[in-house]
């Protein structure tokens, strides 16, 4: 079963919040409690509105936890510093280094501006105010971690797992009592509504599948995905890593295929990114091919092809 209509409690103390392409979480404790995913800037007034029809005030969220550095993972953290007065924002240690980066923040700010001004567009966020800015381009982490480590909300336990492939500092957290699980972009961009995926090994191809095939290993009945929605049940679980490692592989054998074929690392990208940008249109075109381009060369890098520029 997937869940996809925020905000809804998809475990017992878990809730998802923001909007169904960008959710973001909340784990409640009793007297305290966490933010998972950093989101979009344009997040921040919506998800201010869900927070307070919750009842959570301004000392209830005591962590807020970024899964990777990526501009679609980190813009609502001015947001939440701005509600929760001294939250202790997380993230891994190569993240960390990233988002200190005044280049790398400046270009996560003009993606996420597009990426707003989509939402807004669509009506999803119009009766809401400008997000917060960002100050001098750079989000700071109060505290890093690694594989093994805990993230502790009460009694809730939430193991560190690094899962590089998609990004180098992708982490994702499991609570083995309870048996949720949240993996950001670990699988790539899933679309419900078209039963497929497009894989994001960025990184490396190698580490992309080692990462969703240990997750696939965790049994988890609760599955919390960075965009379109919460997968529930240990049968769907199990059965969208399944999915999502064969519909990688696929694209893999496809990019090795055509390259072997004789088509450019430019062709290849150029002709991936028309077919995802036809089915969900939320950044230019160009944005698409330069990603599917990362892919390819990553593709043909773990074939030890020479590509053709």
């Amino acid at each position: 079963m997937l869940m996809d209509k925020p905000p809804v409690a998809v475990a017992g103390n878990v809730w998802m919040l923001g909007t169904t392409a960008y959710p973001m979480y909340l784990v409640r404790g009793r007297s305290e409690g966490a933010v998972i995913e950093g989101g979009i800037g344009g997040l921040g007034p919506l998800l201010r509105r869900q927070l307070t029809d919750l009842g959570i005030d301004s000392t209830f969220v005591r962590q807020a936890v970024i899964m990777h550095a990526h501009p679609d993972h980190v813009m609502a953290i001015p947001l939440l510093r701005e509600l929760f007065p001294g939250v202790v924002v997380t993230a891994s240690a190569i993240a960390a280094a990233t988002l200190s980066l005044e280049k790398a923040v400046g270009y996560f700010t003009r993606i996420d501006a597009a990426l707003t001004d989509g939402l807004n567009r669509s009506g999803v966020l119009a009766d809401f105010p400008p997000p917060v800015v960002v100050a001098e381009n750079r989000i700071a982490i109060d505290r890093t971690v690694g594989q093994g480590d805990v993230i502790a909300v009460e009694d809730m336990q939430w193991t560190v797992l690094e899962t590089p492939g998609h990004s180098d500092c992708s982490i994702s957290l499991h609570e083995p009592a309870r048996r949720v699980l949240f993996i950001s972009d670990v699988s790539g961009f899933y679309l419900p509504k078209h039963k497929t995926w497009w894989p994001g090994y960025f990184t490396d191809y190698a580490k992309y599948i080692g990462s969703m095939e240990r997750l696939a290993t965790l049994n988890a009945e609760v599955l919390c995905l960075s965009h379109n929605g919460v997968v529930c049940g240990a049968d769907d679980v199990r059965a969208y890593f399944a999915g999502a490692i064969a519909a990688t592989q696929q694209y893999h054998a496809r990019i090795v295929a055509e390259a072997k074929s004789g088509r450019s690392i430019r062709e290849i990208a150029e002709q991936l990114g028309v077919e995802i940008h036809t089915i969900t249109p939320v950044l230019p075109l160009d944005f698409f091919q330069k990603n599917c381009a990362v892919m390819v060369k990553q593709s043909l890098r773990h074939e030890g092809l020479t590509p053709t520029p």
